[in-house]
């Protein structure tokens, strides 16, 4: 059995629901090499399997998920005895990432260990309503996807555990500090220095957690409250530009660019006009 949606609106810059879905795999199942371009997280409801990274391999079992996080390069493959039947999601936006490290999960430790596995039914009923309610349902859909993570992070100590350790708090002052401060001139430079460590070693902890380091953190950060702004026709470029940090129009329509892939005045074209 396979079972996909594709949401076709993605407009919540917090958390994007991309797709979702339920496969009971065959025997032996293997996808990849691959790469994908948002977090893609798969809850295992029975069988086995493994997912290997450039990380190590790493076993899931039933009542266990796996978490790809974007670019990496993964493969995964079902038992050939018993293989996996799961449901997965694939998500992005700007609290997506905080979402699987409160869940105790990272590049280094991509699986999904539950504290209480017995207690797993609340966020297994949420992908099922996920899964039955379809498109037609975009809202209730996207807050369902926010009460299966929260049944996950309620059911793992790993999440908590985290909160406690240095490299964690140094992360989280510094997203904190991204998030109130992304409209000014904010440097890295000044980013390490308030949270009172060096620039190589902020560095290595996005990119040990995220893949990216903090500019390009920052980067995108600042293109997905543009592109939140861009959605009001009414609001000049150049005032989008400056409320996200840019003085100047061309530097902020070449960021832009370099995130989108076209320049702020081609984005609202296209998706506005596509919507009118």
């Amino acid at each position: 059995m396979h079972k996909t949606f594709t949401l076709n609106r993605t407009d919540n810059i917090e958390l994007n629901l991309y797709q979702y879905g339920e496969e009971d795999c065959d025997k032996g199942h293997r996808f990849g090499p691959a790469v994908r371009q948002h977090y893609l997280f798969h809850y295992v409801i029975s069988g086995v399997g493994v997912l290997h990274s450039e990380y190590g391999s790493f076993s899931v079992a039933a009542g266990e998920g796996f978490l790809i996080h974007p670019h990496d390069v993964t493969t995964y493959c079902a038992d050939e005895r018993r293989p996996w039947h799961y449901m997965w999601l694939e998500v992005d936006g700007l609290v997506a990432s905080k979402i699987f490290a409160e869940c105790g999960l990272s590049r280094q430790f991509p699986v999904y260990r539950p504290n209480r596995p017995e207690q797993g039914a609340d966020a297994e009923r949420c992908l099922r309503q996920i899964i039955a309610d379809g498109d037609g349902h975009r809202l209730k859909v996207l807050g369902l996807c926010y009460l299966f993570f929260s049944a996950l992070i309620g059911n793992t100590q790993q999440g908590m555990a985290e909160q406690h350790n240095d490299k964690a708090q140094h992360l989280r002052k510094a997203i904190k500090q991204i998030e109130n401060r992304y409209h000014e001139n904010l440097t890295i430079e000044s980013l390490s220095a308030y949270c009172n460590i060096n620039r190589s070693y902020l560095c290595r902890l996005f990119k040990s957690q995220y893949g990216i380091g903090p500019k390009e953190y920052l980067l995108n950060f600042r293109m997905s409250i543009a592109v939140s702004l861009l959605c009001n026709q009414h609001t000049a470029i150049k005032v989008v530009g400056i409320s996200v940090g840019y003085e100047n129009q061309l530097h902020f329509s070449k960021a832009f660019k370099q995130v989108h892939g076209v320049s702020p005045a081609k984005w609202r074209e296209q998706n506005l006009g596509r919507e009118q």
